[in-house]
Parts: C-alpha cells; structure tokens; sequence
C-alpha cells in the first residue's frame, strides 16, 4: 500500500505506507533525518576532556566524534541562541575556564620552590612580554617595550646568575 499524504507540490506520495498505516514515515509526524551526534553521553565526555585540558581533536575522540563534528556542533552553538548546542558551548567553555583556572593555581603553588616555573607563570600572564623580537637588540634588554627578552635564550651561567639572585645571593663582581 502506499502513502495517502500529498507532498509539498500537491502530488500524491509514492513511498509505501507504515505497516497498519495509511502515511508514510515522512508524513507520520516523527522525526526524519540523522540522529543529532549531541548525545547526554558525547556531551559529558566533551565537557570533562576540556575541563582536563585536553585539546579539541582529543576531546572530539574521547567522545567518539569527529573533529569537524565536534566544530560543527560549536558553530551551532554559537548560531543558535538556545538549544543543545548552545547549551554545550556554553558547558565548553565554562570547562575551559576551570581547567585553565587550576592549571593557574597549580602553577603559583609551585612557584614558591621553584624561581623557573615563577618566570614561565609571568611569561604567560604577561603573554610574552619578556620575548626577544626579531626588531629587537640582542644582547640587551628591550626599552619601553620595543620587543621582548626570551629567557629560554640564556645560557646556564645567566640562569644561575638569575636563580642565585632570585634567592638573595650576591653574585660575583657585584658590589653591596
């Protein structure tokens, strides 16, 4: 048997009826399509990889999407005022925010023992502002904010120099 419903160009349905039916599946009122790839289970498994950190392909496949899934569905999000994909935006970047927020506290706890990660903590929060740039000189410190001193840069001599007067010492050929 086939559908009795007329299609949107008035002409009669050619696909056969559900069983015990008079329509077919598309005129039935039920969902048509793909399954939305937004599960409760995918959304929970991307917001705890974000909030671990994880970057977006490795959120993407702990969740078993695709990455262009998984942008596709942030995209939405952004599109859409309310709704699943806004409402997972929203979840993903409030996990971001937590993640990078103990990343942070983390960090400064380890800062009290160790001079190095209190440099990379102010090189990140200052966001690079003591990097060397190609218009820079070398061999000094930039002025004024021409450019930025990258530390990584100094050899192990000017990082112990470093360490040694973060901690209070006095360094050869200084006077007091």
């Amino acid at each position: 048997m086939t559908c009795t419903a007329r299609t949107k160009g008035g002409r009669p349905c050619r696909r056969a009826a559900l069983g015990g039916r008079e329509v077919c599946h598309a005129h039935s009122g039920q969902k048509v399509g793909r399954p939305s790839a937004l599960t409760p289970e995918v959304r929970e498994r991307l917001v705890a990889a974000k909030k671990a950190g994880c970057p977006d392909w490795v959120a993407a496949q702990s969740a078993g999407i695709s990455t262009t899934t998984y942008y596709g569905l942030l995209k939405r999000g952004e599109s859409e005022g309310s709704g699943p994909a806004s409402e997972l935006l929203e979840a993903i970047r409030r996990a971001e925010a937590e993640g990078y927020l103990h990343a942070m506290v983390s960090w400064r706890r380890e800062m009290a023992g160790n001079w190095r990660a209190g440099v990379a903590y102010i090189d990140r929060v200052d966001r690079g502002r003591f990097r060397s740039s190609p218009g820079s000189s070398a061999g000094r410190p930039p002025l004024s904010g021409e450019g930025r001193l990258d530390l990584s840069e100094l050899s192990e001599e000017e990082l112990e120099i470093l360490e040694r007067r973060y901690e209070g010492e006095r360094c050869e050929g200084e006077e007091e």
